[in-house]
């Protein structure tokens, strides 16, 4: 359960730090250089805004490398980071379900929130358990690029005299998803399989895009683990569909994954969703591209694509 909707305290604490931060100061300006100041929630968009403003901004990642964005938990100190930025980036269809009542509170009223996923065109989750939309856009390129975009007017609006400058970078960005894109397209045009038996349910657009048959051991919220009978149905499931690789995420509880794997005599292999980095990914530089790159070769083997 997240924070905000845990406790009509904690909101009111919220409410009240936002209040106070929207009173102290200039918000939005950087006290060195007079960058932009832009609050990205997890990774992908916080890598897509820092691409978009380049120099002209500077990005801060909210949630921090190692945490699942489906299990984090605001506190009083990132709503203040928030209500003292010019920009708030947010992923929306549900992934952030404390936005809504922190935007209620927010004291900077110049701030420019962005819901990135605003317009697309949804995947409905089918679990009866988990209503609501999928939130996992990011990870078809084309998606990716809507998202980019979104980035690119706020930050406009926000910095009007970087317009060429942020029309420049949003455009060579988005011609490196196009790359990634026909890459993707190239490759999973060749598979021989078609079936991606994975942890938790990410792959719905990039399945939509790509041709491939998404099939999720657990929901897209991956605290809701898969009972007995859920297992052993999947278990049923992937001998019929002669499935034999299981996709875990590194965040992401393997156990399941790992128990169906052992039914089927199959094998585990690591597909990178993206949304939340790893220090060691952080340390070593990785991008949305590279991690997708990767995703590509992961793909490939997996589905014995040529």
């Amino acid at each position: 359960m997240n924070l905000l909707t845990r406790s009509p305290l904690i909101l009111l604490i919220v409410v009240l730090s936002l209040a106070i931060a929207g009173c102290a100061g200039q918000p939005g300006q950087s006290q060195a250089g007079g960058k932009i100041q832009v609050v990205a929630t997890f990774y992908p968009l916080y890598d897509f805004a820092r691409n978009v403003g380049g120099d002209r901004v500077e990005v801060t990642m909210l949630i921090p490398p190692g945490v699942d964005p489906h299990e984090f938990e605001l506190s009083p100190s990132d709503a203040q980071k928030i209500a003292s930025a010019k920009v708030f980036v947010y992923n929306g269809a549900g992934m952030e379900p404390w936005v809504p009542q922190l935007l209620e509170g927010v004291g900077n009223k110049d701030l420019i929130a962005v819901d990135t996923s605003k317009g697309i065109d949804f995947i409905a989750s089918k679990d009866a358990d988990e209503p609501g939309d999928d939130p996992h856009v990011w990870l078809d390129p084309l998606l990716a690029k809507k998202q980019v975009i979104a980035i690119r007017d706020a930050l406009i609006e926000a910095d009007p005299t970087g317009r060429d400058y942020y029309n420049k970078n949003a455009a060579d960005y988005m011609a490196k998803l196009d790359a990634l894109d026909s890459e993707l397209r190239l490759a999973m045009g060749t598979c021989k399989k078609r079936d991606v038996l994975i942890a938790h349910a990410t792959v719905g657009y990039f399945c939509r895009e790509y041709g491939c048959n998404q099939i999720a051991i657990e929901g897209i919220n991956p605290e809701a683990e898969p009972l007995p009978a859920d297992i052993a149905a999947i278990v049923t499931q992937a001998e019929e569909h002669n499935i034999t690789t299981v996709f875990i995420e590194k965040l992401v509880s393997p156990k399941a994954a790992q128990t169906i794997a052992a039914e089927i005599n199959g094998t585990t292999v690591n597909f990178n969703s993206v949304h939340g980095i790893t220090l060691d990914e952080m340390n070593r530089n990785e991008t949305y591209l590279s991690l997708m790159h990767e995703n590509v070769q992961i793909m490939k083997t997996a589905l014995e694509c040529s």
